[in-house]
């Protein structure tokens, strides 16, 4: 056999490994295996269509920051993992329900304060809640009730951490047409847009 006839031989034989090799990929992808759950080394997986969803929320970059993990149930796997920087704490996630998922993302100030939490209450993969902070104290709060990630009701607080205005979108139209106002945590006044301007026009004083 000439050289050149075994170099095309070599040729076609590692052509059709790079062939073969792709078959085995794309099956692997159709068949699952790609996994949402924790990776080999101990990296959170995270679900696509999550991060989609709440990629207005809180950032989930890792460039730059030291991780830590943590077994919080003693079953030797991670459930927690703590990202951080020189100055400190930057994010912590948390697997809630141990079943190998984030349910939950905490995030913090240069200063190592909380500023803002999001919870996934339902295990769906859709942020459901979402607290903010200021100076450490509860400022805000969105809710999504029909556990859908579309957030129909926000609650102020005032820097007390006391409930002082909630705002509802009752008809899913995406804009607030109920009011709830509260003096030292009690209900005291109610308001409605009947006009759907996005402001009340209609009070009921309790």
């Amino acid at each position: 056999m000439t050289s050149t006839s075994l170099e095309t031989s070599n040729d076609v034989s590692a052509y059709r490994w790079f062939v073969l090799l792709g078959i085995v990929i794309s099956l692997c992808f159709v068949a699952g295996c790609a996994s949402k759950d924790s990776k080999p080394d101990g990296t959170p997986g995270h679900d696509s269509s999550l991060e989609n969803q709440r990629s207005r929320r809180g950032n989930l970059s890792t460039e730059g920051l030291s991780l830590e993990r943590v077994d919080l149930n003693g079953d030797d796997k991670p459930d927690q993992w703590v990202y951080s920087n020189s100055s400190g704490i930057v994010r912590v996630e948390r697997d809630l329900n141990f079943d190998g998922r984030i349910d939950m993302w905490q995030y913090f100030s240069a200063d190592g304060m909380l500023v803002e939490e999001e919870m996934d209450l339902d295990l769906d993969g859709k942020v459901d809640m979402v607290t903010f902070y200021q100076n450490g104290v509860l400022n805000r709060k969105m809710l999504a009730l029909g556990f859908d990630g579309v957030f129909s009701i926000v609650k102020f607080y005032d820097d007390d951490a006391r409930l002082l205005r909630l705002e509802r979108d009752e008809n899913g139209d995406g804009a607030t047409d109920s009011w709830e106002y509260y003096e030292n945590g009690r209900r005291v006044r109610m308001g409605w847009d009947t006009t759907g301007d996005g402001v009340p026009d209609t009070f009921d004083q309790l």
